[in-house]
């Protein structure tokens, strides 16, 4: 199930402040990220990755080191293991941004990992 956005905001607190990165971030876009996320499909970590990546300034700056760890922790905690690289899903992040991949590729490059 994707986390509700009071869980996902308290574990971004808590990664920034061991990392000493800057802790604000769109609260209101996160929370529509995670009902986005959703929508699309309640386990999956592409689902995750993929509206959190639509709305990277919501992570004010650390998109590209918070998304994929967002992604990662949502698949351990349904049990799976992702075999998608960090450098990979930079890309994919980049592209998502771009509209050059939808849902659909994001989803089908997740589960060949």
């Amino acid at each position: 199930m994707i986390p509700s956005c009071e869980t996902l905001l308290a574990g971004l607190r808590f990664y920034a402040r061991r990392h000493r990165l800057p802790a604000r971030y769109d609260e209101p876009a996160i929370a529509a990220a995670l009902g986005e996320a959703q929508s699309l499909e309640r386990e999956e970590p592409a689902a995750l990755f993929f509206a959190c990546s639509l709305r990277s300034r919501a992570f004010c700056g650390t998109a590209g080191q918070l998304v994929p760890i967002i992604a990662r922790a949502h698949a351990r905690a349904i049990g799976v293991e992702l075999g998608v690289e960090d450098l990979e899903m930079e890309i994919l992040r980049a592209r998502v941004l771009l509209g050059a991949v939808d849902f659909a590729e994001i989803r089908e490059r997740f589960l060949r990992s």
